[in-house]
């Protein structure tokens, strides 16, 4: 017998007062399945074994208050007397029963979820479930799809909704790297991120430095880059970039130079070649500023007001048209192929 759709009608969802699950970090770490992934011996679990301190004694966690709560950490990977020793160096003490910890579970397709079910049961107050490593609650199955990915991690949240319970999940990332979205190289498939709420990629700036970026990409966060040191075995916060100010120092210097030039002339056109003259820059070929101009133009260009157009003609060739637009918010940039 099929079961029908529970459904809500739009106007009265925008009339019913709602509570919004709290952060378990504010602005960073919300509620559901969150996951953290870097390289091997790269300071995950201290970061996660930081985080269960915090969130179990109230402390702020890398600058970001907490709400404070229960713990479950399933150190996989561990054993008792490693966790004893790395908690030494973190605390002093985080009143007793505020975290439990385990070195042993079943997997997703065994024992766990009746293991966690009934730990839920036996904790009252249970904040957040960190598991490390998630690949080794997945059992023998090494089945590598979408499917499989994502079901895998529907799991644990379904779990987390009926029991109103976040998680907080382990992860290894691929040895090849991409530059267009480091998100992809979390290991598997992109099955794994599109479950999850939330993504974490702590990436050092080499094996042996102490500094290290935490990127933190999801649903209900904006996207940030948290700039850390690791001193006296505990994460420390340098820095907060914000989206703006990661796409900022991404963006090429000869984009910054383009914008301050049109600021100042209010409207340009010319060929590429005559740009780059009058730029004063020849680090990159005519192309090249083409290429990056068409980049740049729905995003930091019309931010900055300036509405580019392009035109390509037999007398003149190609031609980029730039004018400052007050109202430019809704403009796109046209591209005319008349002859």
């Amino acid at each position: 017998m099929y079961k029908p759709l529970e459904l809500v009608d739009a106007q009265e969802l925008l009339l019913t007062p709602l509570d919004v699950p709290p952060f378990l970090v504010e602005d960073i770490v919300p509620g559901g399945v969150n996951i953290i992934a870097g390289d091997e011996k790269s300071g995950k679990s201290w970061l996660m074994l930081l985080l269960a301190v915090c969130i179990a004694t109230g402390q702020d966690f890398l600058g970001h208050h907490v709400d404070q709560g229960k713990v479950l950490y399933l150190s996989l990977e561990d054993t008792f007397s490693r966790l004893q020793q790395r908690l030494f160096k973190l605390t002093d003490e985080v009143g007793f029963g505020n975290i439990l910890l385990g070195i042993q579970s079943g997997t997703l397709d065994s024992d766990l979820i009746e293991q966690l079910d009934d730990a839920v049961s036996r904790i009252e107050g249970l904040k957040i479930i960190i598991i490390d490593t998630l690949q080794l609650i997945r059992g023998d199955n090494t089945t590598l799809s979408y499917a499989a990915d994502y079901a895998d991690v529907a799991k644990l949240k379904n779990f987390g909704r009926e029991h109103n319970v976040s998680f907080f999940l382990v992860h290894h990332l691929k040895k090849q790297i991409e530059a267009h979205n480091i998100f992809n190289r979390f290991n598997g498939t992109k099955g794994i991120n599109g479950a999850v709420d939330t993504m974490f990629l702590l990436d050092k700036e080499s094996e042996f430095s102490t500094r290290a970026s935490l990127y933190v990409k999801g649903r209900d966060t904006q996207p940030v880059e948290l700039q850390m040191e690791f001193n006296d075995c505990k994460w420390e916060l340098l820095n907060i970039r914000t989206q703006e100010e990661i796409a900022a120092a991404n963006t090429p210097e000869i984009i910054h130079k383009l914008v301050d030039f049109i600021r100042e002339r209010r409207s340009w056109r010319g060929s590429a070649t005559e740009l780059l003259n009058e730029l004063g820059d020849q680090s990159v070929g005519t192309n090249v500023i083409t290429k990056y101009v068409n980049q740049y133009k729905s995003s930091l260009l019309l931010d900055e007001g300036i509405a580019y157009s392009y035109s390509r003609t037999h007398a003149d060739g190609r031609i980029l048209s730039f004018e400052i637009c007050d109202s430019c918010d809704g403009c796109d940039s046209k591209e005319d192929n008349s002859r």
